[in-house]
């Protein structure tokens, strides 16, 4: 299993997020992923080769409600500041922010980078975390 990534059900928040982002991006798919302790993550990873400025931010959003057609709130947000610039090739790992333990069942992700000159793609997705 060693750099393997498991999909969590194939469950896809969204593939093809064009970067640059104009504003942060809203996932088009709620996921029922959530209340899960702990064990699944929120993986980007480069739908097509991503290169993101050193100095810039990108930040990972999470709201949750308790069915997937109910009204989803704000749980969190998760960000990192990338101290060198970021190129990732297709299917690379760009980010992984653990799902908090204490979400609803039903969450919604949102991606944001605040690097304008940012190229790529990404897709957003769940993962198993190995225990």
């Amino acid at each position: 299993m060693y750099k393997h990534i498991l999909k969590a059900r194939d469950q896809i928040f969204e593939e093809g997020v064009s970067l640059p982002l104009a504003a942060p991006h809203a996932c088009a798919n709620g996921l029922n992923a959530g209340n899960k302790l702990g064990m699944l993550a929120c993986t980007l990873t480069a739908g097509s080769p991503v290169r993101i400025a050193a100095g810039a931010a990108i930040t990972v959003s999470f709201r949750h409600a308790d069915a997937n057609d109910g009204n989803y709130a704000e749980h969190s947000a998760h960000s990192v500041t990338l101290a060198d610039a970021l190129i990732v090739s297709h299917g690379g790992v760009v980010a992984r922010v653990v799902l908090p333990p204490d979400t609803k069942p039903w969450i919604k992700a949102q991606v944001d980078c605040d690097d304008s000159s940012a190229s790529g793609a990404i897709d957003v997705f769940v993962e198993y975390l190995a225990r």
